[in-house]
This record gives C-alpha cells, structure tokens and sequence, in this order.
C-alpha cells in the first residue's frame, strides 16, 4: 500500500496529528542539534579565551624571570622569588609553575609550594593532551597550549614557554580551571534546550490549532461546494424529469385530444338538441344536465391539459401586471360581486412592465383568482396587493378562507393533486410551472386569518423589455 492509499483511508484529524507530529520530531531534531551546535561553538570561543589569557599571563610572568636570570641572580633566588610571585597570582584563578628542563623537576608551583620540588610527571596527575587531543609524552619538552581532564571532570586548560637565559633552560607553566565555565555552559545547554523544547512545542500546538482550522474551513468549503453542486444536479435532474413527464403529458395529451374532442362535440351537440325537446320529463332533465356537465368537465380537462404543457413564449411588448390583474378581475367581477366580495387593491404605480406570455400569465392569475374567490366565504373579503421589493416585483392574493393542512400546502401545487370534487388538480400546477419559466418563484401560506399566494417576478425583465420595445 503506497503513502497516498494510507492517506486516503485516514479520518482527516488523524492524517493532520501525523502532519503535525511528525513537523514537530523534524523542529525539535533541528532545535536540539542547532542548540548543541551554538554550545560547541561557545565552548570552543571559551577555551580559546582562556588560552589566550594563559598567554597573556605568561607574556607578564615571562620578563620577570628573565629579569632574575639575567640579573645572574642565584638559582634558589630566582626560585624563591617565583615562588612568592606565583602564590600571589593564585586568587587570580590561575595556577603558576616552573619546570628545570635539565633535571625534569618543578621547581616553583602555585598550588603546592610546599612539596617543590617534585618530579615533572607528578604535576598534573593526569595526562596532558595537545588541541587536537594527542597525549603528550615529555611535559618539560613541550612548549604552546595543551588541556587535560582532572580527576574531578574538569577541564584545565596549560600553556607552556621556554625561558632560556645564560645557559639556563627553564619551563614556564600556567594553567586554569575551565570547570565553573563550562558548568555554566552545561546549565546553559539544559536551558537552551528547555526552552527550545517548549516553545517548538507551543508553535507545534499553534500550527496544529490552525491547520486544523484552515482545514476545517477548507473542508467546509468542500462540504457546500458538494452540497450545492448536488442540489444542481438533483435540480437539473428534476428539471429533465418535468421535461419528460411534460413531453409525454403533452403527447398523450394530443392524442386524446385528437380522438375525443369530435366525440365529445357530438355528444354535447346531441344532448343540448335533446335537452330542447318537448316535454322532457323531470328525471330525464336531471340525467341530461349530469351527463352535459361531465362532457364539459372533460373538454376542460383536456384543455389545462393542453394549456400546462404548452411552452412559454414572451410577448415582444412588455405589459404592466397591474393591467392583467384589471383583466382577471373584471372578468370574475359577476361572481365576485354574487357572492358579495369585497375586493381590496393595492396598486403598484411605480412598477416597470415585465416581458410575460401575457396569455399564460392571465390564464394563472385567474386560476389564483379563481380559486381565492371559491375559498371566501359569502360576505368576505379578499386583498391584492402588488408592490417592487429592491429588483423582484411582489404580487399578493389573500382570501377568509379555512386554514389548509400541512399535507395540502405541501402538495398543492403538485401535477394533478386537487381537493375538489370536480377539480382536475392543475390550475395550481400551471401556476407554478408559468412562473418559474419567468424566473419567479411562487408560495402558498396558510394562516389563521385564511391562506395567502405569493408570486415574485423578477423586475430586472423590465430592463431586458425596455431594450427591445
């Protein structure tokens, strides 16, 4: 299995806590080696240091013994005068001696005036090594720095000069203790690292807070773009399925009203000559008047079915909708005005005309008239209103009718779905297929006061008609 199949089977939190993890090993494996990478480089600046200062010791010691040699000065003398210069320079931190090259002893020590003299390998205690870390042999033969480790693990840093004068060979030795140096260099390398450690783990917990949050977010963002590419699609496949399934209503459609509206024109002909002879009895009437009323009710079935599946197609005029309202309510003004309707209307002066299939557009206000009047109780009232919201156009019906069930709102506007006895179930249909193919959209409230239909058109039609008008 490669890299990229593990990753994939991971959960996103577990691949992001391997990222981070593994970012941290990587800084904290930088951070330490850096940090012992700067110490090294510290200690070695030390130890340079104090060599240097070694010398510069011997630079002051160096004439004063040489002064005494040339000076012909006795050998105990100069030894002696060694001596209590050295014991003065040891609070100074540095430990001075002298070395007789001819007969290999210490003559003069800082440390242990008291067991001078002794011989050269009893000095130290423990081999002296050159920089590069070579043993050396012969102490009293050799001359520039050298270091040793002492007993207790400190560091002694020595510095050797051949002080030859008159015959005499001495050896000049001065030494120092880097133990309290490079203990405070050790503690400094601990809390180096501490702190390197804390806070690589503190930017490692940040970097993890906020990868995990620009991953959340990237993650969300993925999330919306497939839930809204899905709700296209489902959308585009639903649009296709209404394209279908109004193909085929169309095409049956035709065919049936091909077939049966001769018939039915011949039934209805026949019937109505019936109706208008003489003397028909009262029984015979009422079977004729059912039998009328059920051919008329299906030449209307097959024309709203005609009507829902013919397309849209916009007149080149735009029209104002305040005037195709004035045409539906003039033409259900007789039955409203039977029933004892009062219509209140609310115009909207201010709203650009719209380009519509002015018929198609009519036929649904109608329906929505239509349909409120049926829903008013006798005496009631019905409101409609049209109002311009920023760029969408707002046309409102409301009628005093019984509050529907959640069930019928939610289906009213399905194909074919009706509550009326004698209702085909696509006034409502039709509605909502004409409006959406105007790019409006259209909603059915029910409310305690009755039920109100909402249409909104967008007004930006407007600027489109303006153009070609």
């Amino acid at each position: 299995m490669s890299i990229q199949d593990l990753i994939r089977h991971q959960k996103p939190l577990t691949v992001s806590l391997i990222s981070f993890l593994s970012m941290l090993v990587i800084v904290v494996i930088i951070g330490l080696a850096g940090g012992n990478h700067i110490v090294q480089y510290l200690q070695a600046q030390l130890m340079n240091h104090g060599l240097g200062h070694n010398e510069e010791v011997l630079d002051g010691v160096a004439p004063l013994l040489l002064k005494g040699l040339q000076d012909s000065r006795p050998r105990d003398r100069i030894v002696a005068d060694f001596q209590s210069f050295a014991e003065h320079a040891q609070p100074f931190g540095v430990r001075l001696f002298l070395i007789d090259r001819r007969s290999e002893q210490v003559m003069a020590d800082s440390e242990a005036p008291e067991q001078v003299p002794f011989p050269v390998e009893d000095l130290l205690g423990t081999p002296a090594r050159k920089p590069d870390g070579t043993p050396i042999a012969d102490l009293s033969h050799w001359q520039g720095p050298a270091w040793r480790v002492t007993p207790n693990g400190a560091i002694e840093l020595i510095s050797l000069r051949h002080v030859d004068s008159g015959g005499a060979q001495w050896m000049l030795g001065v030494s120092s203790d880097l133990s309290e140096l490079l203990s405070f260099m050790d503690a400094l390398h601990l809390h180096l690292d501490t702190v390197l450690l804390i806070t690589y783990g503190l930017i490692g917990l940040l970097g993890f807070g906020v990868l995990r949050w620009v991953g959340r977010r990237y993650e969300s963002s993925l999330e919306e773009q497939v839930i809204q590419r899905t709700d296209e699609l489902e959308a585009v496949h639903q649009k296709l399925l209404e394209q279908a399934r109004l193909a085929t209503i169309g095409q049956t459609a035709s065919v049936l009203a091909h077939e049966m509206r001769n018939p039915l024109a011949s039934m209805k002909l026949a019937l109505s000559g019936i109706r208008r002879s003489e003397n028909p009895s009262e029984r015979e009437r009422q079977r004729l008047e059912l039998v009328l009323g059920e051919v008329d009710r299906l030449e209307a079935l097959l024309s709203d079915t005609l009507e829902y599946v013919r397309p849209v197609q916009k007149d080149e005029e735009p029209i104002f909708l305040d005037h195709l309202l004035d045409q539906v309510l003039e033409l259900e003004h007789p039955l409203l005005a039977e029933q004892g309707i009062e219509i209140r209307r609310q115009r909207c002066e201010s709203c650009p005309p719209l380009r519509l299939d002015s018929c198609k557009m009519q036929q649904a206000l109608l329906n929505l008239v239509r349909n409120a009047r049926e829903a008013t109780p006798p005496g009631g009232r019905m409101e409609v209103s049209l109002q311009q919201q920023e760029e969408m156009l707002r046309l409102r019906i409301h009628n005093q009718g019984e509050p529907l069930p959640p069930d019928v709102v939610a289906h009213a506007f399905d194909f074919f779905f009706t509550t009326k006895a004698r209702g085909t179930g696509l006034g409502l249909g039709l509605v909502k297929r004409v409006v959406e193919e105007h790019g409006g959209r259209v909603e059915l409230r029910s409310e305690e006061e009755g039920v109100t239909v909402e249409i909104r058109l967008p007004a930006g039609e407007a600027a489109d008609s303006s153009g070609r008008s």
